[in-house]
Parts: C-alpha cells; sequence; structure tokens
C-alpha cells in the first residue's frame, strides 16, 4: 500500500511541475500578443527569468534643465500640427525622456509607469551588447575587431561562420542565412520565430545553439542583413572572452561605471542556472538609465569625468565605413546607415532601435538625447518611426536657445 501511495505522490508531483511548466511557457508564449502590450513592456522581468545588475553607488546626476512646467514642442505631421502628449497618444508612448546638455528636460511615465519600471529594451540591447564587445576589447580579452569570431569562439568552426570578423558580425554583414524580416513569431519557418519559440519560450537549448544550423549567403563585409543571431553571438563572444556572465561583466565594467541609477535585468533564454543573457534584444531597465546610457555615448564614452570607454570606440561604433553599411544602403527606400550596433543618420546623429517602438536618439551636435519607450501595435511601423523623428527634430529646434 504504501508504494502505491508513493507512486501516486510522485505522479502528481510530476503533473503539478509539468503543468506549472506550461503555465510559464504559455505566459512567455502570449507575451508579445497585442493584449495589453503596455503593461507588459513595464513587466518582462514578471515574464523571463534574468540576472540582476545592482545599480551605481554613485548615479550620475541628472538635474532639471529648469524649464516651465509647461514646456511643450509643436511638431507637424501629414499637415497637422501636435504637442507632446499628442505624440505620446499618437505613438503609442510607455515613458519619454528629454535630455539637453545632460539635464532633464522632459521626463513623462505613462500606463502606470514609474522612474523605477525596468522597461524591456528589445533591441535597443544590441548597442549595449556593441560597448561591451569595446570594453572586453580595451580590457585586453579580445584583440581587435578583426579577429574572426572563431578565434574566441571555437564551438562555430564548420558552422557558416567560420572566417566571419567580429566587425562584421558587429554591422550585420556577416554573409550568413537569417531572415529578419517579419515579426510573426508563430510562423516557426522563420529562424528568429523558430529560435523565440525553441528557446525563450519552451527553454530546450540556448538562443545561439541555432548558429550552427544556419548557412553562408554570401560573403562577408558585401551585404547589411539584420540579425538578431549576429547580436547573440556578440554577447557569447564577450562572455567567452571575458570568462564571465555578461551581466555580471557588464555591471561591473558599464553599469557601475557609467552611474546608472537602479537596478537593471539581463532577461535570459533559458532557466537562471544555465540560460544566457539574450544579447540580442532582452535588457530591462529605467528610463533614466537609458538616457544615461544615450548621454555615454552623447559625451564621447565619458560619464561626468569618468572615460568608461575610448572615444575612439565611441567614433568606429558610430561610423559607417563600408558600402555595405552607408546611409541608404541597408534597406530601399530607407535612409539610415549602420554602425556597431547603431542605427545612423547623415547628419551625424545615430540611435539605438528596437521592436515596438524603443528608441535612444543622440544627437552630438546638439547635445540633446531623447529615450522614447513605446508599445506600438506592430514590431515595426514605419509611420510611427518616422513620425517620431519629425518630433525629435522638432524638440531639437525648440531647445536651441536653452
Amino acid at each position: 500500500m504504501r508504494k502505491i501511495i508513493k507512486r501516486i505522490l510522485c505522479t502528481l508531483i510530476a503533473l503539478t511541475a509539468a503543468n506549472a511548466s506550461a503555465q510559464e511557457e504559455n505566459m512567455r508564449r502570449s507575451y508579445i500578443d497585442l493584449a495589453d502590450r503596455a503593461y507588459k513592456m513595464q513587466q518582462a522581468t514578471h515574464t523571463f527569468p534574468g540576472r540582476r545588475m545592482t545599480a551605481s553607488d554613485n548615479p550620475l546626476p541628472l538635474p532639471s534643465a529648469g524649464l516651465p512646467s509647461d514646456f511643450d514642442v509643436q511638431y507637424e505631421w501629414e499637415g497637422e500640427l501636435y504637442g507632446i502628449d499628442e505624440f505620446n497618444e499618437r505613438t503609442h508612448s510607455n515613458a519619454l525622456l528629454i535630455l539637453k546638455s545632460g539635464k532633464i528636460v522632459t521626463e513623462i511615465y505613462r500606463n502606470g509607469s514609474e522612474p523605477e519600471t525596468q522597461f524591456i529594451s528589445w533591441s535597443t540591447a544590441k548597442s549595449f551588447t556593441s560597448t561591451m564587445v569595446g570594453l572586453a576589447i580595451e580590457d585586453g580579452y579580445i584583440g581587435s575587431v578583426e579577429d574572426d569570431l572563431t578565434d574566441y569562439l571555437p564551438s562555430l568552426i564548420g558552422s557558416a561562420y567560420e572566417g566571419v570578423s567580429i566587425k562584421h558580425a558587429l554591422q550585420m554583414a556577416s554573409g550568413v542565412g537569417w531572415d529578419e524580416s517579419s515579426y510573426d513569431f508563430d510562423d516557426l519557418s522563420k529562424p528568429l520565430a523558430y529560435q523565440w519559440e525553441n528557446s525563450i519560450i519552451r527553454h530546450r537549448y540556448r538562443f545561439i545553439e541555432g548558429a550552427n544550423r544556419l548557412i553562408k549567403e554570401t560573403e562577408p563585409g558585401l551585404k547589411f542583413n539584420y540579425s538578431t543571431m549576429e547580436s547573440s553571438i556578440l554577447g557569447w563572444l564577450v562572455e567567452n572572452a571575458s570568462a564571465q556572465r555578461l551581466a555580471n561583466d557588464m555591471e561591473e565594467r558599464l553599469w557601475h561605471q557609467a552611474g546608472m541609477e537602479f537596478d537593471a535585468v539581463w532577461l535570459l533564454d533559458g532557466p537562471s542556472e544555465i540560460g544566457r543573457e539574450m544579447a540580442g534584444g532582452m535588457l530591462a531597465a529605467s528610463l533614466r538609465d537609458f538616457g544615461r546610457y544615450g548621454l555615454l555615448m552623447l559625451n564621447k564614452g565619458k560619464a561626468g569625468e569618468r572615460q568608461v570607454i575610448s572615444e575612439n570606440w565611441i567614433e568606429e561604433a558610430t561610423t559607417p565605413d563600408s558600402a555595405a553599411v552607408d546611409y541608404g544602403a541597408l534597406y530601399d527606400d530607407y535612409p539610415l546607415g549602420y554602425g556597431y550596433q547603431w542605427w545612423l543618420f547623415a547628419d551625424g546623429r545615430f540611435e539605438a532601435q528596437g521592436l515596438f517602438g524603443q528608441l535612444i536618439y543622440i544627437a552630438p551636435d546638439e547635445d540633446v538625447v531623447i529615450v522614447k519607450l513605446s508599445a506600438w501595435p506592430e514590431g515595426v511601423v514605419e509611420e510611427m518611426e518616422f513620425e517620431s523623428y519629425v518630433f525629435f527634430e522638432a524638440v531639437i529646434n525648440a531647445l536651441e536657445d536653452f
């Protein structure tokens, strides 16, 4: 009788665990659904496992610019004039931060968010990963961007990434086949959706393990091809080269050094004991700290008086140095260029850009950083992207005399 009872108990425990696992999978799978998207963009740390990076003991000050409380910006879009509140409503903002000369002009939280809210960054995380590559080079863990990925990642020997340099991966010009032309995560014939389902949702294996299944399409350096796999490999590169978890390395070398005010979380592609930081798009952090990162880039690698990363790296990372990534060469009728995981404008401005409208926009000549965290109805909405750029230009013009 005791043996029977024990078997029944073991079965019940197994069923309970299976049901809990299925519920967690369904919660992760439904995360990108449109329902409650604005709220979900603020709650990623409740849905996905993650590794925490603690705040700096000495946060970089962000004083008020002292503009009137009723400061507004008028911009024209499709023949109509709109202000800040209308912009936020029209383009589904969750939060908006405008910095001029390192001071807060406007800080707006919407949809229940607040200063300590950890917003998911999606692909704006790629730009942080790029900076971690630069820091790994400065620390001597990596020799140069001209080195092959396989010098540090021998698991890629024999794959389509053999012969691909770190620089090619930074510029999304590896020549390796990857289709990220849509963000329909139900279409498992697409590599991103397939990896998302099996790695991020079901935790069957790590995201980067799919790299060995990809095929070579062109020679490296000839063509831009946006690939979250590329960014994930770069995170793996930093991890292998530094012999540290990416979050631990970034906490020490970037988060604390740049004076971040709040904790942040790198979300993982598996359970916390074995999952890797999803370096291609799942860093969760506060609005102000995204702004501080923008200031670090605007100020050529300095946070206050501290040189966190070299000016030379910032210059390299934000310059398109080949025909494949030059302005207007990325897509038909799309004016931007590409650097080391940064989107570049011909006037010298640049940005980190993420799915569903996450933007860190940096205008060095005008000393302005704008962070817009959104919950767009689709992954990519060009009308909202370009309306945002018109609004950003209006902001910069309005701040000329301040």
